[in-house]
Parts: structure tokens; sequence; C-alpha cells
């Protein structure tokens, strides 16, 4: 196995947000729910959030698209050099 695995491009998974309300007013954003299913290149992440949210803002909606990096993992996948049991 070469070192490829470990320089995959980083992938991203884009939320629908509110912002959080606090007692100066504004506050953290708040997970809604996952904008879409699975991840997204950075490429595509950046296109969604920015028509997202112009569109929402153009609407006068609350919510709004962020983009958070990810690393996709899988249960039961060995470590490299780990050693596999029988």
């Amino acid at each position: 196995m070469t070192n490829n695995a470990c320089r995959r491009r980083p992938r991203y998974r884009v939320w629908i947000t509110l912002e959080g309300g606090s007692a100066e007013g504004r506050g953290a954003a708040i997970a809604v729910a996952p904008a879409e299913r699975g991840t997204m290149s950075a490429r595509h992440a950046a296109r969604y959030v920015a028509v997202y949210n112009r569109v929402a803002a153009e609407h006068g909606r609350p919510e709004r698209a962020v983009a958070l990096p990810v690393a996709v993992r899988y249960d039961g996948d060995p470590a490299p050099g780990e050693p596999l049991g029988t």
C-alpha cells in the first residue's frame, strides 16, 4: 500500500444551521441537519454553501449552510501497521 491513502483530499459535510441565542444577542451556530447525505469536495461544498446562503438571504430565511471538514472512518477497518486478528 502506498502513502496515497494518507494524502487524500479533505472531505466536507455541509450542515444547515441556525444562529444560537446568548445573553449578548449573538451566539454560535446551532446544527439543524446535514444538507445532503455523504461528503463533498472542498469546491463542491463551497459552491453549495454560497448558493444556499444567497438564496436563503434573498428569501429572508434565518438558516445558513456551513461546510465542516470531516474524516471518513469505517468501524472495524484496521489502521495501517495494525496486526490483523484471526
